[in-house]
Order: structure tokens, then C-alpha cells, then sequence
């Protein structure tokens, strides 16, 4: 899979503005983005330059890629004016500053309710630029033409969860060891009536503001448990991973429905792997123990995903009932080229096997991320070197294709 073909159509159609006072730096990252098949790239050498082809297109751009040091308007300064004008695409910040004022950095985006996609050191590394690309692509299906990163209306989500709109798309974890098939995690897509596939990113976040969260869980977990009892029947044996939302480890009765729809699906709770992400985990611990011990003692599998981006402890982990540890793709996908990201992936696998943890990783976009994981000691994989997200009618035929491709020798990829 080349570099080009890994980005869907909706990612090499962005808008997108360069913001960086080196023009050695803009004409790199440019080059770049049009390896990528991206070429619809504007380019300013500071903020004040920016604002201006800001004002004057039509159409927002829908990705910013932005220095902080600049002489005459400065990033900071820029961020300021951007919250002014309700900036509405996604932004990456580009900086050899320090972790700690990148940090603040960070939080003031937040503040400002600008949408950060990510922070890249320079020199920005080819693969760097890569993930982040990738992480916005897999928040917004292959094949969607128009990038829409604004958020619905409350009643758009609404509107959408009791209208059938939300689908629920399977990507494939395998065993890193000899590739077989061990399960699949779940994703929410949304078929809008007039703005097509819309990326997650555009409504969990109005779901979980506005108590809409419930429901729309409740909806993905059923979808994912009537298909996993209709391959069971089929004779596929395979553990799904199910995201739930922190706000959901709220309602006291969770273990119970979820329970009751697993068992009239016909799917046994061994199979079914409920996946948490660590920061909020840790931030809301006491109120949510309750449910997440209860959900254990039903048998549901639990995982702690998006781990090494938060601030976990093997304390606080040992306290929980967690069976499996999620490492991020910041610590996979080129970590064979990143001695810190290596030295974390390391380490989060070595506090897996002291837990009795297994172990996945995500991410993983190239044959070099599949050795490096496999010489970590991970147990599973996935990422879009073994396939993207995809229906729940693709899923058991790419699975039978992939069983039939396994037989004919360990090189799968090749």
C-alpha cells in the first residue's frame, strides 16, 4: 500500500494552509502533502499573511499547519484571531519548542475551542505528518468526497439515532505472531441525508454534551452484537471490541442491558471486549469503579485504550479489572524511526506482561510497524496495514480472504 492510496478521497481533497516564516520548511511539508496526493495547499510565512488568504477564499480551509515562532503576528497571536472569527477546520502545530509550552499550547486551543488535531516537533518527520493524516482518516470513511469537520446540531443527532442513520464499521486485529484473525473493533459512522458519511469527530462530542450519549451507544452495541451472533451461527469464532464513553459509566444499570442484549443475540460476554479511554478513565475513577467491576463480573472483557497519552500509573492500573492494554498509534506507527515513541511502546508492553494484560496495538500502517510490534511483544495488531475500517457485509468476506491468503505463506503482506 503506497503512501498515496492509504488516505481516502476526503482526506487528499482538504483545503489546506501552511503557516511557517521558513520557506525552506513550507516548501518540505508542501512536498509532503502532494506525496500524500494532497495539492490544494496555500501557503503564508506568518499569521498576519494567513488571516488575509483566510478572508479572501469562499471556503474555509479545513486543515492549518502552523509554526509558533513567526516574526510580525506570531502563532499565538493568530490563534487569537482565528477564535474570533470561529476557525472551523483542524489545525496541526509545528514547533521545536519545549513539551511544556507545547502543552500550554494545547490548552489554550482548548480554551479557545479551536480543534487540534496534533503537535508535531520539528523537523517534522515524514511519518509524523503521516499519522496525523491518517488519524483524521479514520475518523472520516474512504470514499466520502467533501470533508465536513463542523459539528451537527443536537437535533442532527438526535434525529439520526432514532432514524437509522448511525452504522456501526468493523477494523480487523490480528495475532502479530502468525496473523490470524482474533476480532475486530467497532466504529460509529453516520450516513447523513445530505452531508454523506460524517466522521465521528463531528457528533460523539454533541452526544455526550447533550445526554445523547446513552442512546447512541446502546445503538452501536446492539449493531455489533446482532452481527457478531449472526457470524457466531456461521461458525466465526471472534472477539469484538466495543467503545464505550466515560459518560456512559454514569447509568448504574449498563451492566445489565448490556448483558440482556448480548444474551439475546446469542453472543457469549467472553467475546465481547469493552474498550475505555485511559485519560478520562483516570480523571473520573471513583464514580465509575462501580460499573466497570460489575461489567467485569458479568465477563465482559475490558480494555483501557489510547495508552501512553494519559498520565496512568501500574498503581492505578493494578486497581482495576482491566484485561487488555490499547497502545496509541503515536507509539506505533513509525516508531522504528522515533527512539522516544520506540522506548514507550517498549515500556507500555512491559507493563502489560507485569498486569497480565494482553496486549494490542493501533495504528499500524507498515510492514515495519508489524516487525516492530512483533519484536515488542505485542499480542495483536491492527491498523491500516492489515485493513481500514469497513462494513459489517465487507468484514467476513475480507476475513475469508485473508484466511485463504494466510494458507499460502507467512508473507501476507508482501
Amino acid at each position: 500500500m503506497t503512501e498515496e492510496t492509504m488516505l481516502p478521497p476526503s482526506i487528499k481533497s482538504l483545503r489546506v494552509l501552511l503557516v511557517d516564516d521558513d520557506v525552506f520548511m513550507l516548501q518540505l511539508l508542501k512536498e509532503m502533502l502532494q506525496k500524500f496526493g494532497i495539492h490544494n495547499v496555500s501557503t503564508a510565512t506568518d499569521g498576519r499573511a494567513a488571516l488575509t488568504i483566510i478572508d479572501g477564499i469562499p471556503q474555509p480551509m479545513q486543515l492549518l499547519i502552523c509554526d509558533l515562532n513567526m516574526p510580525g503576528m506570531d502563532g499565538i497571536e493568530f490563534f487569537r484571531h482565528l477564535a474570533a472569527r470561529r476557525f472551523p477546520g483542524w489545525m496541526i502545530i509545528s514547533s521545536g519548542s519545549d513539551s511544556r509550552l507545547l502543552k500550554a499550547v494545547g490548552s489554550l486551543l482548548d480554551a479557545h475551542h479551536l480543534r487540534i488535531l496534533d503537535i508535531l516537533h520539528k523537523p517534522i518527520k515524514h511519518s509524523q505528518l503521516l499519522s496525523a493524516l491518517i488519524k483524521l482518516a479514520e475518523s472520516s470513511p474512504a470514499g466520502n468526497s467533501n470533508f465536513h469537520p463542523e459539528k451537527l446540531s443536537p437535533d442532527e443527532v438526535r434525529t439520526g439515532i432514532l432514524g437509522g442513520q448511525v452504522e456501526t464499521y468493523f477494523q480487523p486485529q490480528v495475532s502479530v505472531i502468525d496473523g490470524q484473525i482474533i476480532g475486530a473493533e467497532c466504529l460509529a459512522r453516520w450516513r447523513h441525508p445530505t452531508k454523506g458519511m460524517v466522521p465521528p469527530i463531528s457528533f460523539i462530542s454533541v452526544a455526550e454534551e447533550h445526554g445523547l450519549i446513552d442512546d447512541l451507544t446502546l445503538v452501536i452495541f446492539r449493531q455489533a452484537m446482532q452481527h457478531h451472533g449472526n457470524w457466531t451461527r456461521q461458525g466465526h469464532d471472534l472477539k469484538i471490541s466495543v467503545n464505550v464513553s466515560m459518560d456512559n459509566l454514569e447509568r448504574l444499570d449498563l451492566p445489565e442491558q448490556f448483558s440482556d442484549i448480548t444474551r439475546q443475540e446469542g453472543v457469549d460476554v467472553k467475546n465481547v471486549m469493552l474498550e475505555m479511554t485511559e485519560s478520562r478513565l483516570m480523571s473520573n475513577l471513583a464514580a465509575s469503579l462501580d460499573i466497570i467491576t460489575r461489567l467485569r463480573l458479568k465477563g465482559f472483557g475490558l480494555s483501557i485504550d489510547d495508552f501512553g497519552t494519559g498520565y496512568s500509573s501500574m498503581e492505578k492500573l493494578n486497581q482495576l479489572p482491566f484485561t487488555e492494554l490499547k497502545i496509541d498509534r503515536a507509539f506505533v506507527f513509525g516508531a522504528g524511526d522515533d527512539a522516544a515513541a520506540r522506548a514507550i511502546l517498549d515500556l507500555s508492553v512491559q507493563m502489560g506482561r507485569a498486569l497480565d494484560m494482553r496486549v494490542v496495538a493501533e495504528g499500524a500502517e507498515t510492514q515495519d510497524d508489524w516487525d516492530l510490534v512483533t519484536a515488542s511483544g505485542c499480542d495483536e495488531l491492527q491498523g491500516y496495514v492489515i485493513a481500514k475500517p469497513m462494513p459489517a457485509e465487507d468484514f467476513i468476506k475480507w476475513k475469508q480472504n485473508w484466511e485463504i491468503n494466510l494458507m499460502d505463506g507467512p508473507n501476507i503482506l508482501q
